[in-house]
């Protein structure tokens, strides 16, 4: 799954295109490596997104199928920020 749509299916990003727009300019790393938005992610990927001048951390537990419920993202996802 795309980098940008796992992070709107996740609820980082309430569309598609500001996901799409956040990877370009460099706010989000996998790995530690900056991903354009077409990079695949896997389970296991650590993820790093700077949104309002904080950095969340987060690993990837499973790739969803489509935007999940507030409710349900945890199982998709496990935050790792300090």
């Amino acid at each position: 799954m795309r980098i940008d749509k796992f992070l709107w299916c996740t609820r980082y990003y309430k569309t598609r295109n500001m996901a799409t727009n956040a990877c370009k300019k460099g706010h989000i790393r996998i790995n530690e490596q900056t991903a354009k938005p077409s990079r695949d992610v896997y389970p296991l990927d650590h993820i790093m997104v700077r949104k309002n001048q904080v950095n969340h951390e987060l690993t990837v537990l499973d790739l969803p199928e489509s935007r999940v419920g507030a409710k349900l993202v945890d199982i998709y996802r496990k935050i790792t920020t300090p």
